[in-house]
């Protein structure tokens, strides 16, 4: 029998997490979050992140990343596993996942996206909704997809990359570690690691630019 869900963050991406939780039939226990103190949805807000202290209290839940800023993500994941304690994934059921496709642990998948045949999702991603990974695609740990990106067959992301919502990566493109791509930015060459590509005319935000 699975444990109730504890869901980090009461905000926005939180709210979109619980609601994952309720159409999938997940039992939610509450909230964790440091701004945020009552209800939200009828759940409580239990406290915030010392609540990982209590040995008992980590053991009896699941936990879910309900934070969209990155590093705060990557951050509070590691530390849900450090004190112990369990990251779920939750799929929308309007999502569409190829049956092949590798999904890690911690991953949050909303509703319309669409991942196929063969493509490899890592541990912690966000891959949010109406977003589009094509077949034979690799993505690595903690990477973020926003709303409506779209990446064509076999491309690679590496750890820690965020695709900003409608950007488009072509197919075989290779994105190295801790890039960040732009909303709306159109990719059609690989990437080193630690860039920021920024709008469709692919300029890199040091000033180079193609």
């Amino acid at each position: 029998m699975s444990k109730p869900i504890v869901i980090m963050g009461a905000g926005g991406h939180g709210k979109v997490l619980f609601d994952i939780c309720r159409e999938t039939g997940r039992d939610v226990g509450g909230f964790l979050d440091q701004n945020v103190e009552g209800e939200v949805h009828g759940l409580p807000v239990l406290g915030n992140d010392t609540m990982l202290d209590d040995a008992g209290f980590v053991s009896a839940h699941d936990f879910v990343l309900g934070i969209g800023n990155p590093a705060l993500h990557k951050r509070l994941s590691a530390l849900i596993v450090e004190k112990g304690g369990a990251l779920a994934t939750l799929v929308h059921p309007a999502a569409t996942i190829s049956q092949s496709v590798s999904l890690g642990s911690g991953c949050a998948v909303m509703a319309g996206v669409v991942i196929n045949i063969d493509a490899q999702i890592g541990d912690n991603c966000i891959i949010n909704t109406r977003a589009s990974i094509d077949h034979d695609c690799r993505l690595g740990n903690d990477v973020q997809i926003c709303p409506g990106a779209t990446l064509a067959g076999v491309v690679e992301c590496g750890d820690d990359v965020f695709v900003g919502a409608g950007a488009t990566i072509l197919p075989t493109v290779k994105i190295g570690a801790r890039t960040v791509v732009g909303a709306g930015a159109l990719v059609n060459r690989d990437i080193p690691a630690d860039k920021t590509v920024v709008s469709r005319s692919f300029r890199f935000a040091n000033g180079s630019s193609s």
